[in-house]
């Protein structure tokens, strides 16, 4: 929206001031120029305000726009943290679920351990009971009592196994407790351990609920500054739609002020065109209708005449009218425009820097300085555009200027 306004602010503000009907008297009296250059000071004055609302309004949108994109960064930033959170709670949620299993494995071979200390306790105090049961009986004891050398060896051989097996008992019971023991430490430094990866855990959920939080917090402020941009959008609009209107009445007034000047003095009545730049001080470099382009090289139109003179070289108006354009053109670049009369507009483009040296509204009689020569816009080389414009439409210069 800001585009179509803005071109045709420019449009307007270099050729639709001719647009005026023809059949307004030029019969205009001093007092009438002088009622038309007030009522001229009034409209521009109201334009330079509205003009200050655009770009109010302007530089408002900017700032939301910018603080939208500041936002946007913000939320990716949040984004990307509650990623990197949420990793290290998956990470993290692992690692617990690997510890429990590790301390529950711990368990299961503790709980085994005491169960094989419980039962070898439980058969050595069976066998303690039975020789209690039994009376003071000494291993020497049964070993005397041997019916004959064989039984003697039998014993021998029973004895040895007993002692064995209690040796293996006593041994095994010693490893298990140790187990026993070994298995509650690490279950202990598993617990621990867990406690700790717990407490991490919760505090990376409590993060992340913060920065969840802070994520809806930062949608609701982009979607206030959205419709902020958007009412911003339509002020734009209608301030830009008034300053349009007005500009089309500046244009309107400068055409009729060019009229009522052209029977008050002598300015331009319709004859022949003076040179842009003087004569010998430059040669025609390309003509208007069709040629070929310098940047594409390709067959296209050209609407005007160039005249090829060193930088800086004086740009003279080709005849008395009011300044209607003095600015950047895009393609002409720096550009001046002067309207002679309802029917004939002139326009001298690719001025250099800084070169030009009248103002809007300004009156200009034939042959003085308006400019100087450059090459800024669409230009290859030091030169001046000239294109006549005959009720808005470009015509060939040649025959005005002969």
């Amino acid at each position: 929206m800001r585009k179509k306004i803005i071109l045709a602010l420019l449009i307007t503000g270099l050729v639709a001031g001719s647009a005026i009907p023809t059949n307004v008297s030029w019969a205009a009296s001093k007092a009438s120029l002088d009622k038309i250059n007030r009522e001229l000071k009034e409209i521009q004055a109201k334009k330079k305000s509205q003009q200050q609302q655009v770009k109010q309004v302007e530089a408002k949108i900017n700032a939301v726009q910018k603080e939208q994109k500041d936002l946007q960064t913000e939320l990716m930033q949040i984004d990307l943290r509650r990623n990197e959170t949420q990793k290290k709670l998956d990470k993290l949620e692992t690692q617990m679920d690997e510890t429990k299993e590790k301390a529950a494995e711990a368990q299961d071979k503790l709980d085994e351990a005491k169960d094989r200390v419980a039962k070898r306790e439980t058969l050595l105090k069976t066998r303690v009971k039975s020789m209690y049961e039994r009376g003071n009986v000494s291993y020497l004891d049964v070993l005397l009592g041997s019916s004959d050398f064989g039984d003697f060896l039998t014993r021998m051989e029973g004895l040895q196994m007993i002692l064995e097996q209690d040796t293996r008992i006593l041994e095994d019971n010693i490893r298990d407790k140790q187990t026993i023991e070994t298995k509650k430490q690490e279950i202990d430094h598993q617990l621990t351990v867990y406690v700790d990866m717990f407490d991490q855990a919760e505090s990376l959920k409590a993060e992340l609920d913060k920065q969840y939080k802070q994520y809806k917090q930062s949608l609701v402020v982009k979607a206030e500054l959205k419709k902020k941009e958007d009412a911003l959008e339509e002020d734009l609009e209608q301030y830009g739609q008034q300053l349009l209107a007005l500009t089309k009445q500046e244009s309107a007034k400068y055409a009729e002020r060019v009229r009522a000047m052209s029977t008050s003095s002598s300015g331009y009545k319709g004859g022949k065109l003076g040179l842009p730049v003087a004569d010998g001080s430059f040669r025609f470099s390309s003509g208007f209708g069709m040629r070929t382009d310098p940047f594409t090289g390709r067959s296209a139109g050209h609407n005007g005449v160039d005249m090829a003179a060193p930088k800086g070289t004086t740009i003279m108006a080709a005849a008395a009218g009011v300044v209607i354009f003095a600015g950047y053109s895009n393609g002409f670049g720096n550009t001046v425009m002067i309207k002679h009369n309802s029917e004939i507009t002139t326009l001298y483009g690719h001025i250099r820097e800084g070169g030009i040296k009248v103002s809007v509204g300004q009156s200009v009689e034939r042959g003085q300085k308006i400019a100087e020569v450059g090459s800024t816009g669409r230009s290859t080389g030091n030169h001046v555009h000239f294109t006549v414009y005959k009720n808005d439409v470009a015509v060939n210069p040649m025959p005005y200027l002969k």
